[in-house]
């Protein structure tokens, strides 16, 4: 006979939680179920623990083997789940995440709701989310609440705590082409669209019953994605939930060595962490190890640097370096001496000048990239000699320093600011 839930649990480098959440569905008090886990490719750790469980026939595993390239083209758990609805056989579909569990009841409540009530296609249940700090512990805990029957439940209901038939999964389909929307635009919110998919057919109908309890932490993709610009300005270091840290260059990622990183002057507090998809957008460019030392060209931008010989101070800038002509210009942009990188004199002398800086009050020509300026309560980021309008939360994400922005007046804003540019 086939199972009654079918349970479609995606899964991304998770190998802290991933066990968590299976054994959540092993441990339901109902037991006609079918676990269908997406893998998405995920690195080898994540898939030796659910390699322990496929000696159970009541689970099954999909990997997509998705390149990295690839990842940032669709929302791409709405990708696994499209991928897996076919593959299920059961009257009923939930959904699970890697960092989330289902309380032992929760299969037994919603049958039992759903088939006591034949002309209902889909409830969702109270959520409890728990916050978790770098040590494991919860930080704090709060409950989602259920808000009745609901007709929009995009932005009320978590992706988790929802079961619906399978029934009117294939309206859907039969409607859009589609179970999920694959869109990229949905990355932040793939199960708010398929929710307002849904809520065309079918109401929500609540369970007044916490039932499934969610996990975040700082590598949560919604916190990882949260005021996220679309394009990450040249200048920024990156790092998804791996190690690796990448330097954003001509629209580009290149990855920094290790041993160079501290040697370059670059900060850990500068890093930004945002997801693997996004870090995969961008193409690799040539990595950022000793080879820069033997070739102008391969110094990364927005350094200042100096040689051991002199005393003068530049700043790179595509790929040409820019006096800093004194310290109080030096200190009008808000430069740090503490991140001056020594480099041998031959490789300065290489490198194409370009013109030297100017005082705020006198600047025209250029300005250096990578400042964030502020000007009547808003902030500007400045790149390729332009000031671009960003938001205090995406400057926030970006670790740009908006508790000591260099304030301007009016007049550099004439000369500089792309009206209508925004990061």
């Amino acid at each position: 006979m086939n199972p009654t839930v079918s349970v479609i649990l995606t899964s991304y480098n998770r190998p802290h939680t991933i066990q968590k959440a299976i054994e959540s569905v092993l441990n339901q008090t109902y037991t006609s179920w079918e676990l269908l886990i997406m893998d998405d490719n995920s690195h080898k750790d994540t898939v030796q623990i659910i390699k322990r469980y496929l000696g159970n026939k009541k689970i099954h595993y999909f990997n997509s083997n998705i390149q990295d390239s690839e990842r940032y083209k669709t929302t791409r758990y709405a990708t696994l789940i499209n991928e897996a609805i076919p593959k299920t056989t059961g009257k009923y579909i939930t959904y699970l995440t890697d960092d989330n569990e289902f309380l032992p009841d929760r299969f037994t409540v919603m049958t039992n709701f759903m088939n006591q009530n034949p002309g209902i296609h889909a409830v969702y249940s109270k959520q409890r989310v728990r916050f978790i700090m770098g040590n494991g512990k919860i930080s704090k805990q709060r409950t989602r609440k259920t808000y009745g029957i609901l007709n929009q439940a995009a932005g009320y209901v978590d992706h988790c705590s929802v079961m619906h038939t399978r029934e009117v999964a294939d309206k859907i389909f039969d409607k859009y082409g589609s179970y999920w929307d694959e869109d990229p635009k949905h990355w932040f919110n793939g199960d708010a669209a398929f929710w307002n998919r849904l809520t065309q057919v079918t109401p929500f109908y609540p369970i007044d019953k916490i039932l499934d309890v969610a996990y975040k932490d700082s590598n949560s993709f919604q916190n990882l994605y949260m005021h996220m610009p679309k394009r990450i300005p040249d200048g920024t270091l990156v790092k998804g939930p791996s190690t690796e840290v990448f330097l954003i260059e001509k629209q580009c990622r290149r990855k920094i060595a290790r041993e160079l990183f501290s040697e370059l002057k670059y900060s850990n507090g500068k890093v930004v962490n945002i997801p693997d998809p996004f870090v995969y957008k961008y193409n690799e460019g040539t990595p950022i190890d000793f080879s820069i030392f033997t070739s102008a060209q391969l110094l990364p931008i927005q350094r200042l640097i100096r040689s051991e010989q002199k005393a003068e101070i530049f700043y790179l800038q595509n790929k040409k370096k820019h006096l800093i002509p004194s310290p109080k210009i030096f200190n009008e942009y808000h430069f740090n001496s503490e991140e001056i990188v020594i480099i041998n004199d031959r490789i300065i002398k290489n490198i194409d000048s370009g013109p030297a800086f100017k005082s705020l009050a006198a600047a025209d020509e250029i300005i250096p990239d990578g400042v964030l300026y502020l000007f009547n309560n808003s902030y500007y980021y400045s790149e390729n000699n332009s000031l671009l309008h960003i938001s205090p939360q995406t400057a926030v994400k970006l670790k740009l320093p908006v508790n000591n922005p260099v304030r301007v007046d009016s007049s550099f804003i004439q000369k500089f600011a792309k009206s209508n540019y925004t990061i």
